[in-house]
């Protein structure tokens, strides 16, 4: 569930600067204190008390003593428990560490550390969990458990934040809470700490052949694939014509041919892809859900396609996205940044097609509306059949209105 290790001491460095994420957040140099400190009875605690005021009038109305000493128990069981949560707390820093970017429907690892300065009271049974926004929540916490700290004593935990939905999300507190000894009471720190995190839309399994379908299609594929041309990829030996280059000759099978050959190239039978995503004219219900199909499907596809060095652009006018078609892992995070972005709440641009070149291919995420006249070669992906476009239609998560 969480992991923790146990130090003696903490030692401060001077010369080391703030670790920063990559949204540009810093993490804390060291732990900070608490800026808010609460109290409160749980429901054990409420019919504890309850049994206790029983108690009292029990042992006022007979002059029982064995009913004096219960409720002297009662009242100094509250008292400990009291004493014991609210003097560990009283001396507790805490750091986080800065958050790392994760996709939707994958989960992160919160770190955190937990130094107890207190001289004699150690920290026993205590949860570290994130205070968010319920009407802005990002997903689902899982909190860091707090075995033990003693007194003068560091620790490093761990929690887990799976979040459902892409987006910037900015997390301000965190919250150190003990029920220890008894349960009765449960005292909690406020420890403000905003950090930014950026969460990526999901990862989808798309068709494997989907690239290589758009890739090369039809008749023209064909007959290009049929004669050379100038990609990396080697097609084969001919014999030099006048006017070739003298770089493309092979001088090694000339010599034992005793003939000039030459070395051709395959054809590139594409050259760019573009992702078209277009949203619907209409809000028919819907439409927010299709969209982030859509910009979850084409986030799976860039990053499929720099994985395999092929130029992928995006074109998302309706939300003023237009990235010029580039190949790379480092072009395939900006974009997956881009999408991740993107606000539906604001107002929509016109629809434009996008600036294809002669042999660029179009791949159009339709969420609704109708693909403009004008564009060549456009294969249009319908985000209301899933089973089209996706490995296993199963394996749409719930976000997106898959099966729970």
């Amino acid at each position: 569930m969480t992991s923790f290790s146990i130090k003696r001491g903490y030692r401060r460095s001077i010369s080391a600067p703030a670790p920063i994420d990559d949204t540009g957040t810093p993490a804390p140099k060291r732990p900070s204190r608490a800026v808010r400190r609460e109290s409160r009875l749980t429901f054990g605690g409420i019919v504890y008390i309850a049994v206790t005021l029983f108690l009292a009038v029990g042992a006022i109305n007979s002059q029982n003593n064995l009913l004096f000493w219960l409720f002297g128990v009662a009242i100094a069981t509250l008292i400990v428990s009291g004493i014991f949560s609210g003097n560990a707390l009283m001396k507790t820093r805490l750091r986080s560490r800065a958050f790392k970017e994760v996709s939707a429907g994958q989960t992160l690892r919160l770190h955190y550390t937990v130094k107890n300065r207190s001289r004699f009271f150690p920290l026993f049974a205590a949860l570290i969990s994130e205070i968010q926004d319920q009407r802005n929540a990002i997903g689902t916490f899982l909190p860091a458990s707090v075995i033990h700290i003693g007194p003068g004593q560091s620790g490093s935990f761990v929690g887990i934040l799976k979040p459902t939905r892409r987006g910037r999300v900015t997390l301000k507190r965190i919250r150190l809470s003990t029920r220890f000894p008894f349960g009765l009471l449960q005292k909690s720190l406020i420890f403000e700490q905003p950090r930014t995190l950026l969460v990526l839309p999901h990862k989808l399994q798309l068709h494997p052949g989907l690239l290589r379908h758009t890739h090369a299609q039809g008749e023209q594929a064909r007959r290009r694939s049929a004669r050379g041309g100038r990609s990396d990829e080697l097609w084969g030996l001919r014999e030099y014509v006048p006017g070739d280059p003298r770089r493309r000759i092979s001088w090694k099978h000339s010599a034992r041919r005793s003939e000039l050959v030459v070395v051709e190239h395959t054809q590139t039978i594409s050259s760019r892809i573009w992702i078209w995503i277009i949203e619907p004219d209409a809000d028919t219900g819907q439409r927010a859900q299709l969209t982030e199909r859509a910009i979850a499907a084409a986030a799976s596809l860039i990053e499929q396609g720099a994985s395999r060095s092929i130029p992928i652009g995006l074109w998302f006018p309706q939300r003023g996205l237009r990235i010029e078609p580039m190949s790379g892992r480092s072009h395939a995070g900006r974009v997956q940044r881009a999408l991740a972005m993107v606000d539906l709440d604001l107002e929509e641009s016109p629809l434009t097609p996008p600036p294809t070149r002669e042999r660029d291919r179009v791949i159009v995420f339709r969420a609704g509306g109708a693909t403009p006249n004008g564009t060549p070669d456009a294969r249009v992906l319908d985000m209301t059949k899933p089973e089209s476009w996706l490995a296993d239609p199963s394996s749409l998560p719930e976000a997106l209105g898959g099966k729970p």
